[in-house]
């Protein structure tokens, strides 16, 4: 490898080929500025229209809005859903017919609401025994 590079240095020298002119660099940016043609500058003193200050609170209203409608959706699927399950849980406990491990098993039904109707279960139990005693 090192026999091909001192064979293409003495080939082709260390010449990069192109030269700086004298003094380019020195004159560089005097040339370039009268190259440049004569612009004046003027501010503008434009106050934002009523829009341009409002549009920030516009934004942030129509978000929230959003979020809420969002939420709201969500909430009234979720509780809606889990009153059904819980509903049916308590059907196919009552029905001594079907199999309640097939009813759980189906997906239909999570941990949470068997353990809610459980609560309740347990809950409405121990009120009727207390009434009972009260008698």
């Amino acid at each position: 490898m090192k026999h091909e590079d001192s064979t293409i240095l003495n080939k082709y020298g260390k010449d990069p080929g192109f030269k700086v002119p004298d003094n380019y660099f020195a004159d560089f940016n005097k040339k370039m500025a009268d190259m440049l043609p004569d612009v004046e500058i003027t501010p503008v003193d434009a106050k934002p229209t009523m829009w341009q200050r409002v549009k920030p609170l516009v934004y942030m209203a129509a978000m929230f809005a959003g979020v809420w409608c969002m939420m709201s959706v969500f909430s009234h699927f979720t509780s809606s859903g889990n009153l059904d399950s819980v509903r049916a849980v308590a059907e196919k406990l009552n029905d001594d017919k079907s199999n309640v491990e097939d009813f759980i098993m189906s997906g239909s039904v999570s941990d949470y609401d068997i353990l809610n109707y459980e609560d309740s279960v347990m809950l409405s139990n121990e009120q009727d025994d207390s009434s009972d005693n009260h008698q």
